[in-house]
């Protein structure tokens, strides 16, 4: 990412847990959050809108937003954009090929005993708990009725399918590249890294039939400038992270999609590339507000309901 400029001086903090387990210590210590510059991903921008956290991104502070997708971008109540768009992504399922006992067609498979602890399941707050999303949209839910996926996930538990439990990205990849497990729900770049890295052979589920009820994410990634902090320095390396140069660049690094609508993308990312017609048909977009409000919850509600059971 630093390719290319040299007039901002960068000190990177990388913190453990999904993008939101970071904000309670920014409520805690606020006015004063002691980063400039966050990464983050739609979950994130709605709890920062809500909170007042973010400086307003404009074309004069940030040039190259003129190229980015409106669609992308998200406001606060005053209707200012708190967003810095860097990457379209998408959560998915998908397994090892090499590892299966048998070719996945539904979520209730699942169940099956051949998988005994062979799935990698994340916790609530990793991912937004949109795995059990998926298991509530199958039974005839949704994220504001997540009973059905709280019964499924016991008959999950019970079976002694989940082998490991991830609190991190990285026991995903721990997990399933060594074989401890097989098949997962995360972030669509991951499964491309590690495709690239481990040669691995995976198999996507983000294009399966309706029935199946495996059910794909599309989110996007990107930058928010915070409040009381160095914000020129902010503005000035997110714009150039976005430019379109670097915005391809670093998303062909990590096999993402780029925002910039002058930055090609990769082509080993095709299963997260939807057009409009597949877009209805595999793609699930979630109430984000409504999810940054409950993981807590559901993260309590794990630990107490299903944790026990495993």
């Amino acid at each position: 990412m630093r390719r290319g400029q040299a007039d901002t001086q960068i000190n990177w903090q990388l913190h453990a847990g999904g993008a939101v387990a970071i904000l309670p210590k920014f409520k805690a210590g606020w006015p004063k959050p002691g980063i400039d510059l966050l990464t983050g991903w739609d979950l994130s921008w709605q709890t920062i809108a809500r909170e007042g956290w973010a400086e307003p991104i404009t074309r004069e502070k940030v040039p190259n937003i003129a190229d980015i997708p409106q669609k992308l971008l998200v406001k606060d109540g005053a209707g200012n954009v708190i967003n810095i768009p860097r990457t379209i992504s998408a959560l998915i399922w998908w397994y090892r090929e090499d590892l299966v006992p048998f070719e996945i067609t539904k979520l209730e498979d699942l169940l099956d005993p051949r998988f005994k602890g062979k799935i990698c399941w994340p916790v609530p707050t990793l991912s937004s708990n949109l795995q059990a999303v998926t298991l509530a949209l199958h039974k005839g839910g949704d994220e504001r009725n997540m009973e059905p996926a709280w019964d499924f996930l016991k008959q999950l538990a019970r079976s002694g399918n989940i082998g490991r439990i991830a609190n991190a990205d990285t026991d995903i990849t721990t997990s399933i590249t060594s074989g401890e497990t097989c098949i997962t729900f995360g972030g669509g770049t991951g499964v491309a890294r590690l495709k690239r890295d481990f040669k691995i052979k995976t198999k996507h589920l983000s294009k399966m039939p309706a029935q199946s009820g495996f059910k794909t994410f599309v989110f996007h990634e990107g930058w928010c400038v915070l409040k009381n902090g160095r914000t020129d320095a902010a503005y000035k390396f997110a714009n150039f992270a976005i430019s379109p140069e670097s915005n391809e660049q670093f998303n062909r690094d990590i096999s993402g999609i780029p925002t910039n609508v002058k930055a090609k993308a990769p082509e080993d990312v095709n299963y997260m590339a939807f057009n409009n017609e597949e877009m209805e048909r595999h793609v699930y977009i979630p109430d984000w507000e409504h999810l940054s409000k409950q993981v807590n919850a559901w993260n309590k509600r794990w630990e107490q309901e299903i944790q026990p059971l495993l």
